[in-house]
């Protein structure tokens, strides 16, 4: 049987290649660049070959070093989704959840919280993050994603959103119910989401369906996160075009009003995803039927 090189010679070995600089692997590893060089080194007699040319300004990989790359790292991110996978047997009772963050706290956390309320024997883990999670060699179970993602994945419909015109009663304060025009002089909160920009309806596309087809959006704060918009919008700081689901609890308790009939809806719904491994995690469907349920 083929003997295989030292695991620690391959992480080695793929760090020096990423960085091209014994003294930054070693640094990064938090051993000494002489390590560094010894376990190279045992790495190129194991395999019979050069990997890197070395230089007073550091290394850089031969052609086989380039190619046993690509075989180095499969096996370490084969490696990890393995370990990954052991990790989901041993957490059979926890279901790890990922979304972004604004969903999380402004309209996830309220149904975690009321399903641990009435099941205190099941955790749920959610971690909040604007990466896609990638359930190879990620612990979590099921993600909120804004639109598809992987096809090899399941998608459960959740909801398509929409935008409404609110405001804090303290901004709007003195102006006539329904005077739009009186309204638009105020600041506007804008939202940047980067890539997914061309799915959110923004202040032009608003102004345009309401019949302002020559006016531009007025200056105002801008976020990237919805949660940070909608704070602002409750300290007065100007009007938003505010996700009906992340603004129910504001309009609910009055810290902001709606100004206008006229929505916008975005263009693309929101998704529960998971793989198939999911499905036969104890209790894991039923979870899931619970969070597409709108019964909170």
């Amino acid at each position: 049987m083929l003997k295989l090189p030292n695991l620690n010679s391959l992480i080695t070995f793929i760090n020096a290649a990423h960085t091209g600089n014994f003294a930054k692997t070693a640094k990064a590893l938090c051993i000494t660049p002489a390590a560094v060089s010894q376990q190279i080194k045992q790495l190129e007699s194991h395999l019979d070959t050069t990997l890197f040319e070395r230089s007073k300004l550091g290394v850089e990989l031969t052609q086989a070093g380039q190619q046993y790359l690509y075989f180095a790292n499969q096996a370490i991110e084969s490696l990890q989704r393995g370990q990954a996978s052991l990790d989901q047997l041993k957490q059979q009772r926890i279901f790890t959840l990922h979304t972004l963050p604004s969903v999380a706290s402004l309209w996830l956390m309220p149904k975690v919280l009321h399903i641990m309320e009435q099941h205190p024997d099941l955790e749920i883990r959610v971690e909040a993050s604007h990466t896609s999670v990638d359930f190879n060699l990620s612990r979590c179970d099921a993600s909120i994603s804004f639109g598809k993602q992987d096809k090899s994945l399941n998608h459960d419909f959740l909801f398509q959103d929409e935008v409404h015109l609110v405001a804090s009663p303290s901004l709007v304060n003195g102006i006539a119910q329904g005077d739009l025009d009186a309204l638009l002089e105020k600041p506007m909160i804008h939202i940047d989401w980067g890539d997914e920009n061309p799915y959110l309806p923004n202040w032009q596309d608003w102004l345009t369906a309401a019949g302002y087809h020559n006016r531009k959006s007025n200056k105002g704060p801008q976020f990237n996160l919805s949660s940070m918009a909608i704070d602002a919008a409750i300290q007065g700081k100007g009007l938003l075009l505010g996700q009906g689901l992340f603004i129910q609890n504001a309009l609910e308790t009055g810290q902001l009003v709606t100004l206008s009939p006229i929505t916008l809806p975005l263009r693309k719904a929101y998704y529960l995803i998971y793989p198939d491994r999911t499905k036969n995690k104890d209790g894991a469907m039923r979870l899931i039927e619970r969070l597409k349920s709108d019964k909170f």
